[in-house]
């Protein structure tokens, strides 16, 4: 550790996002001829990497001592790395990583995606006998060729571009998509379900549906909003993909969409929330603090959402600079969007309690959400076990350096709630578990029949209906296959004294 160093980086302030998976290797250059060049390059890369990273890396006291500082980036920044491990490292890093170009981190973020396929899917393992893949559809986004084209939430597919997915192919597929795309899609369940996933796969009618993939297209993460009047019963759904506060251009579109959300909700006296995080996987947790500060009661500002730790030294610069409480995030009354000289304030439910449908994407922020909310009011789970990710990450770039594009990720922060609980690295588990979609329910998200939707519903009702329906005898889905890529993290506000470099 240079704490020197920390002197020059204190003048200025860091501004941070999360990294996607996409981009191209700025330095992939082909000729024998450029190999010293590509050496000095990495070598002026890795310094800069090497710097950072052991002034804010939350495990700097465990990084790794660098031995080639010509070797590629993503090389060097993994050596540096304090990997996980179950047995000799069960409190290591899973999450950091580095990004070859950073302006894809900043678009990831927002929900800009370089290509979209207009879709949001599972992937599971046809069968234990073989490496078979097959993809389900889980939401499908507004304003694509996808939607337009009729694609359904729940529908399967099996090939694309021709080509079947397996365990060997479908990476390299799914993540290089030409212009347009070709999927074979299998819909329409058999009205007398078969005895193994194979063959209820196999009784499904297909169809080759072709395509346009999106280029930079930016979804907006205000999914789906209703009021249900049941009885006496006013239940508000609202469903949030991801926390953002606008697509890119800093208008805080979402943030106030969100807000008159949650204005309508007002309006129409619900009692009830049920909010629907199963495929939300993070992003600035400002934005899960303002969505908590709509749903808690007897808000007040001085109540603490979270706090976080960092690691030793920044920690103890911090402490001694502002004081113990200064880097508390607490919930909040009022926004001002940006632009704007007027705040607006925000519309407070003033719940009793929360429920909250969950899936084995509910990650970070989402989880954040969930444990800063659970200090104050029960919070319901129903759905799946959440991913386990009680970590913050910081994106690290320097834009004004035309020899350097990369921008790197590291975990620099634990989090924690107003109550210091922070034990959820194995996920929340649901008070009421099912698994939503695979092969017997396809209902449309919102619909009162979707079976996540319906347990909820139940449960506020006093019915035992949703658990009734999914005690039913239904063939086994094969084994879920997580992707890493699909987990957004969490975004930290910006660390007093810091900047992107």
């Amino acid at each position: 550790m240079r704490k020197n160093s920390l002197i020059c980086w204190l003048l200025v302030l860091l501004s941070i996002v999360f990294a996607s998976c996409e981009g191209d290797n700025w330095f992939s250059r082909g000729g024998s001829d450029e190999t010293d060049s590509l050496r000095l390059n990495n070598k002026y890369v890795n310094e800069w990497i090497s710097d950072r990273m052991s002034l804010v890396y939350y495990w700097n006291d465990k990084m790794k001592e660098p031995e080639d500082y010509a070797q590629s980036p993503s090389s060097f920044f993994d050596a540096l790395l304090y990997h996980y491990h179950p047995s000799t490292a069960p409190d290591g890093d899973r999450f950091s990583y580095i990004q070859s170009n950073y302006v894809n981190l900043l678009n990831s973020i927002s929900g800009i995606r370089s290509k979209e396929i207009g879709f949001d899917y599972q992937l599971y393992l046809k069968s234990a006998i073989d490496n078979s893949i097959v993809g389900q559809v889980t939401y499908v986004k507004p304003n694509t060729p996808a939607a337009q084209t009729g694609i359904q939430r729940g529908w399967w597919f099996d090939q694309l571009q021709g080509s079947s997915l397996n365990t060997e192919n479908y990476l390299d597929l799914l993540n290089n998509l030409p212009a347009r795309v070709s999927l074979r899609f299998l819909s329409q369940a058999p009205r007398q379900i078969p005895g193994s996933f194979e063959a209820y796969l196999d009784a499904m009618h297909k169809d080759t549906l072709s395509f346009d993939v999106l280029e930079n297209y930016a979804e907006n993460p205000n999914y789906l909003d209703t009021v249900y009047q049941i009885g006496d019963k006013k239940i508000a759904y609202y469903m949030c993909n991801f926390f953002a506060f606008d697509s890119g251009d800093n208008s805080d579109q979402f943030l106030v969409e969100m807000n008159e959300s949650f204005g309508r909700f007002k309006a129409q006296g619900v009692n009830e929330l049920v909010l629907d995080l199963r495929y939300n996987s993070g992003g600035y947790i400002l934005m899960s603090t303002y969505l908590s500060s709509m749903i808690l009661a007897d808000l007040s500002p001085d109540k603490v959402f979270c706090y976080f730790r960092y690691n030793d030294y920044l920690q103890s610069v911090y402490d001694r600079q502002y004081g113990e409480d200064y880097l508390l995030m607490h919930f909040e009354q009022e926004f001002k969007p940006a632009g704007s000289s007027q705040s607006i304030l925000l519309n407070n439910l003033n719940l009793d309690r929360l429920i909250v449908l969950t899936g084995e994407y509910t990650a970070s922020a989402s989880e954040q959400l969930i444990n800063g909310l659970r200090a104050y009011m029960p919070v319901i789970l129903i759905g799946k076990t959440t991913y386990g990710k009680n970590v913050s990450s910081l994106s690290i770039y320097d834009e004004n350096d035309p020899n350097n594009r990369w921008g790197i990720q590291p975990i620099v922060a634990k989090v924690f709630n107003s109550l210091g609980e922070s034990d959820y690295t194995a996920g929340f588990e649901p008070d009421i578990e099912l698994t939503e979609l695979s092969v017997f329910d396809q209902s449309a998200l919102g619909d009162t029949s979707e079976l996540l939707l319906n347990a909820a519903i139940s449960m506020i009702l006093g019915s035992n209906a949703s658990a009734q329906r999914s005690a039913k005898v239904y063939v086994k889905t094969p084994d879920f296959i997580p992707e890493g890529a699909k987990i957004r993290g969490s975004v930290l506000p910006a660390l007093p004294g810091l900047t992107k470099w």
